[in-house]
């Protein structure tokens, strides 16, 4: 890798916030791995507060993903990280994140880092 390369890569990285809604069947710490896992996505930390409310069957999770962007639109690879937690293409694969009932991300945190 260039140092061109790894420049380009400080400046296309961005931070946003986000809530996740999922079934207490599932466990938080795998359903997050496997985001962390989603292409351009480098860091998702659990930002939750203990006075977050939850339900006996649903757990709701505040987040923080930052993620590199080489298209310079990071709201289209927002739109690609829903898409790609919440859908599967089974013709392809099956990606979904089992238990995410629910994805939503606060456009208005969302900044360069």
């Amino acid at each position: 890798m260039q140092l061109k390369d790894l420049l380009n890569e400080i400046l296309n990285t961005y931070q946003v916030e986000g809530t996740l809604v999922s079934s207490k069947d599932e466990n938080i710490s795998d359903i997050l791995n496997q985001i962390r896992g989603i292409r351009k996505v480098t860091v998702l930390n659990n930002i939750t507060p203990d006075d977050v409310p939850q339900r006996e069957d649903t757990e709701i999770t505040k987040f923080e993903l930052k993620f590199v962007s080489r298209t310079n639109e990071p709201k289209k690879d927002i739109e690609k990280f829903k898409k790609d937690i919440l859908q599967s293409d089974y013709e392809r694969n099956d990606l979904k994140v089992p238990g995410v009932r629910s994805v939503d991300f606060n456009l208005e945190t969302l900044k360069r880092l």
